[in-house]
């Protein structure tokens, strides 16, 4: 491969600044305000329950509805709120709080109950609760159906988080302080707030769902500085400690930030496949704090942390993702302003986040989210955190077919993060060739990496050029299983795939002696068949199907058939993505990027596989949605030369490509087709109904995969300038240099997955004037 003088320098030079602008794929949001409906609840003063404690009437919510818990039940959103009635001395904290419940169908137009679900009363909680109240609640579901429910305790003097239960929202069973009997009741006269159990989005309940990290349940707690605690019942915790025993410190005040006065523990955490995200509320400084927020004002931010050690962070927000901008929010009870989340549900497809603004009402905002996903994979031989190593000659050593390969698997799976390593050398042979002996190669180039699925071609310098010949055979065979034994030994349980070698071009240029050299690339397929039996790995055989595109393509134009191995070995990259699509059926991978079927009759999505429809509208004749896709569509542009030929050549877009989009019950006539403004083209109501593959066409999806493509080629193009360096024994001129090659890819990597990201689209299907031309691919 030709590489670009002066780009060493470069990488080397930049590694640590890329790195660090690496994209925020793991923040939940952008939230956006809804068009109407908030402040969605607010107080009732009309509104009154015989309290148990003072047996008489209690106007419970009369003065401010705040700081809501939200969880999804039977197809709809349920928030419990907190109210505070109007005894007491009027100012924060001095009246009694109880719990609301209101339910909705669309999370943002409520129904209320007219009493209380949760609240003091004379039962074993009430010296804790009576007279302040029971406060700013956060709530999970277990896995058998059941709610857990986290809340301050408030009695006007001290304060903790209690825990309750409930399997209907209405009638509660209350255990008391969460750290009551911790570690000997160490913590039992402790002074604690703000508590939110780790959730996972279940791909089958298409909730939260109270979820467990090495075997236990994880809550992030506290007011000050947000704190860590473990359970194995989600009932009795025990706060996660430090050298010093005392509770780990893992967020604290930032200066200049929303942040700086304290963070403050928000709604139930979510662990996704980036990590756990911790949304969290930050009061600003009256001082030297975020000039761009009031003094003492509340926002919400967030934090990913780390799924195998949740103590462990791994990136913080700088800016709030929620501040006060509204009127409403920006004064109240609280006069300095709030956006105090507590609740965050997945909903129709969608994030909702609730929160109380100023301490006196309820408000919601959205956000983009994808699908839960019950196998991600979709049965695909790559699983989220592999590391491939794709092991070859120079075919290999081309880029081009492990980069094909590479970029199916990021686009079709950008919730997948999987790691690839080229390691093809020019002249390698199963024992080793200009890259070093083949236990050099394999210790430096493969093992090094800690693969977990390896890819193998050899072949076509093992042949040397001749016709087959058992000793040429014997040699490869005992080479092979050498190569095959120490990966056993060096990767165990690393996933090996053999790939039959691509072909020599007999096809199109008459062969150089009986039977062609070919036939000595068939023999090697035929023994790299026979050692995956043997060894337990999968078998790819590349040559066929790059035989059987010489020959359709030699059938159109025998000028243009040359030109897929020009020098007879080395594949153009026309032919390296049949080579691709080989390995990849051979792998598993699905054809499907995702298939939406929308009834326009009924008005709503009937099928969405592998995406999310929401905000369905029709006006008359047009119909409106908005739709996220789990994954991308391979780049392949028609009126590219190379790429219509492959298009002749080849089934790939059947095999790898289909994006259906399907409109049933239009009436008939011409209908374009827009997405996000740009119009796709025009098609009959018929070809709505048949489906239309919108992989074809020229969609935002496809321009993203494209600039997805670009990504991946540089990032190979490094690693491509390392995997020379340790060939040649070659170093950076600086002690890190090492280092800095690995970051620069580590941050390449980071930047490829947030440019693939899910990303919502609008839908627009509207009948298109008499005069509008075909559809334009």
């Amino acid at each position: 491969m030709k590489m670009r003088a002066g780009w060493l320098a470069v990488l080397v030079a930049t590694a640590g600044v890329l790195h660090a602008q690496a994209g925020e794929s793991w923040v939940i949001g952008p939230f956006t305000r809804p068009a109407s409906g908030n402040p969605v609840i607010a107080p009732r003063p009309q509104s009154t329950f015989n309290d148990p404690i003072i047996h008489a009437a209690a106007h419970w919510e009369a003065l401010h509805t705040f700081n809501p818990a939200a969880i999804v039940r039977d197809h709809k959103v349920y928030v419990l709120y907190r109210s505070e009635d109007d005894s007491g001395a009027m100012q924060i904290g001095m009246h009694t709080s109880r719990l609301g419940l209101a339910e909705s169908a669309d999370g943002v137009h409520f129904t209320r109950r007219g009493e209380p679900v949760f609240f003091p009363a004379e039962d074993d909680q009430k010296t804790r609760e009576w007279p302040g109240g029971v406060e700013d609640p956060r709530i999970v579901e277990r896995e058998d159906g059941a709610y857990v429910l986290t809340y301050t305790q408030w009695n006007r003097e001290t304060y903790s988080v209690g825990i309750a239960s409930s399997t209907d929202l209405e009638h509660w069973t209350k255990y008391g302080p969460a750290f009551f009997v911790a570690a000997g009741g160490k913590y039992a006269a402790l002074k604690y707030k703000s508590a939110g159990i780790v959730t996972a989005l279940d791909a089958k309940k298409g909730r939260l769902i109270a979820a467990k990290i090495d075997g236990k349940f994880w809550m992030y707690w506290g007011e000050g500085a947000i704190h860590l605690a473990t359970s194995d019942d989600l009932i009795q915790w025990t706060p996660v400690e430090d050298k010093d025993g005392k509770p780990i410190e893992l967020l604290k005040p930032r200066a200049g930030h929303f942040d700086s006065t304290f963070p403050e523990t928000g709604p139930p955490p979510v662990l996704t496949d980036k990590g756990i995200v911790v949304l969290y509320n930050g009061k600003n400084a009256e001082t030297g704090g975020d000039p761009k927020l009031g003094p003492s004002a509340y926002a919400a931010g967030e934090a990913l942390f780390d799924a195998k050690d949740p103590a462990h962070r791994i990136a913080q927000m700088d800016e709030p993702v929620l501040k006060p901008e509204l009127p409403y929010e920006k004064t109240g009870q609280y006069a300095a302003g709030t956006t105090f989340a507590e609740g965050l549900v997945f909903f129709h497809g969608k994030w909702f986040l609730y929160y109380g603004c100023a301490d006196s009402l309820v408000a919601v905002v959205n956000a983009p989210a994808a699908a839960p996903a019950a196998d991600v994979s979709r049965g695909y031989f790559l699983h989220n955190d592999d590391t491939v190593v794709m092991y070859g000659d120079s075919i290999t050593e081309q880029n081009y077919y492990n980069q094909w390969v590479e970029l199916y698997t990021v686009t079709r799976f950008p919730k997948m993060r999987v790691h690839f390593y080229g390691a093809g050398v020019g002249g390698d042979r199963v024992t080793g060739g200009g890259g070093g002996a083949i236990d050099v190669r394999l210790a430096r180039d493969v093992f090094a990496e800690k693969p977990t699925v390896v890819s193998i071609m050899l072949g076509m310098n093992d042949g040397s050029y001749r016709p087959p010949a058992p000793e040429i055979e014997s040699a490869y065979s005992t080479g092979y299983e050498h190569i095959l034994d120490s990966i056993r030994e060096h990767a165990p349980g690393a996933r090996v795939t053999l790939l039959g070698p691509s072909p020599y071009d007999d096809v199109t240029a008459p062969p150089g002696f009986s039977g062609g050299y070919n036939a000595s690339m068939v023999a090697l397929a035929e023994i790299d068949k026979q050692l995956a039996q043997k060894y337990d790995a999968t078998f790819v055989n590349l040559n066929p199907p790059v035989v059987a595109a010489l020959e359709k393509a030699q059938a159109l134009d025998p000028m243009v058939a040359k030109l897929l191995i020009p020098d007879r070995v080395h594949p153009d990259p026309l032919a390296h993505w049949v080579m691709a699509e080989a390995l990849l059926k051979g792998w598993n991978a699905p054809a499907l990027v995702s298939s939406v079927r929308i009834d326009a009759k009924d008005g709503h999505a009937v099928n969405a596989e592998n995406a999310v429809v929401s905000d369905w509208q029709a006006d008359g004749s047009t119909l409106r949605w908005t739709e996220m896709e789990n994954g991308l569509p391979l780049p392949l542009i028609k009126d590219n030369a190379t790429t219509a030929l492959l298009l002749r050549v080849t089934d790939i877009q059947e095999q790898l490509n289909q994006e259906p989009l399907r409109v049933a019950g239009l009436a008939a006539g011409q209908y374009t087709l827009s997405i996000d403004g740009r119009s796709i083209g025009t098609f009959a109501a018929e070809d709505f109904e048949r489906g239309i593959n919108l992989a074809e066409y020229n969609t935002p999806m496809r321009q993203q995969a494209q600039r997805v493509s670009w990504m991946v080629r540089d990032r190979d193009e490094s690693h491509y300038i390392h995997l020379r360096m340790r060939v040649r024994n070659a170093d950076t001129g600086v002690e890190d240099g090492a280092d800095r090659m690995q970051a620069f890819e580590d941050s390449m990597e980071d930047s490829i997955y947030a440019e693939a990201a899910p990303v919502p689209h609008h839908y627009e299907v509207k009948p298109a004037p008499a005069s509008t031309p075909e559809s334009a691919q």
